[in-house]
């Protein structure tokens, strides 16, 4: 198991590495909304350096995406892995995953 990190790669842009499991999520939540809080109004969300997921990974997101909704910000993602993809299409949430360009 790779240990989840959240890295700023600039102000604009919150980089996550290593796996978003159950074991991982919940000791990168805090790190990361205080990340995307410094973020200026549009922030991406890398998940390039993602090794792998489960459904912890879409709760995450989606707990992300509150956060940015109350700061008025766009959040949108970035190197997205297969298996999130896969995960949210199942449960219906595909399109719910902007993505940055």
């Amino acid at each position: 198991m790779a240990v989840a990190k959240v890295e700023t790669a600039s102000k604009e842009r919150v980089r996550i590495s290593g796996d978003l499991t159950f074991a991982t999520v919940l000791s990168i939540r805090a790190p990361l909304l205080k990340q995307l809080q410094a973020c200026g109004p549009r922030c991406l969300l890398d998940l390039s350096g993602v090794e792998r997921v489960d459904s912890s990974a879409l709760s995450l997101w989606l707990v992300c995406q509150r956060q940015a909704q109350r700061l008025g910000q766009e959040l949108v993602l970035e190197g997205v892995p297969a298996d999130f993809d896969a995960i949210a299409g199942l449960v219906g949430l595909a399109a719910e995953l902007p993505r940055g360009s």
